[in-house]
C-alpha cells in the first residue's frame, strides 16, 4: 500500500472512531492536524524514553535535520519492537483524546441551563 492510501485509510479510521463525520472536511482537518501533532510528540517522547540516554542528542539532531533514514536506523537499533510501541502510543493518545472530549462534553452539558 502506498503512503497516500495509508494516510487516507488512517484519516478515514480516525474520522469514524472520533465521530467526526458530521463535521465539514475543513473542520475534520483542523481536529486531525492538531491531534496528529499531539500523537507525533507522544510517540517521539516514548521513543526517546526507550533509547539509551547517550543516543538521545543524536536522535534530536537527526530529527531537526529531518533525516528520516538516520532516525529509523537509531530506532531499529535500540527499539526492536518499535512498531508495537508506536501502535500502543497512538492507541493511548486516541483513547486519551476521546476521554478528554467526553469529559468536556459532560462538563458543558452539566453547566448548560435547563429549559
Amino acid at each position: 500500500m502506498d503512503p497516500q492510501q495509508l494516510m487516507a485509510q488512517g484519516r478515514e479510521m480516525l474520522v469514524k472512531e472520533l465521530n467526526l463525520a458530521h463535521l465539514t472536511e475543513e473542520e475534520q482537518d483542523q481536529i486531525l492536524d492538531g491531534l496528529g501533532e499531539v500523537l507525533l510528540r507522544r510517540v517521539l517522547l516514548k521513543m526517546l524514553e526507550l533509547m539509551p540516554e547517550s543516543e538521545r542528542e543524536n536522535f534530536g539532531k537527526l530529527f531537526a535535520a529531518q533525516d528520516a533514514e538516520g532516525m529509523q536506523a537509531v530506532v531499529v537499533k535500540y527499539i526492536p519492537n518499535a512498531n508495537d510501541v508506536i501502535k500502543a502510543e497512538l492507541r493511548a493518545g486516541i483513547d486519551e483524546h476521546k476521554r478528554l472530549v467526553g469529559e468536556a462534553v459532560a462538563r458543558d452539558a452539566a453547566s448548560a441551563p435547563t429549559p
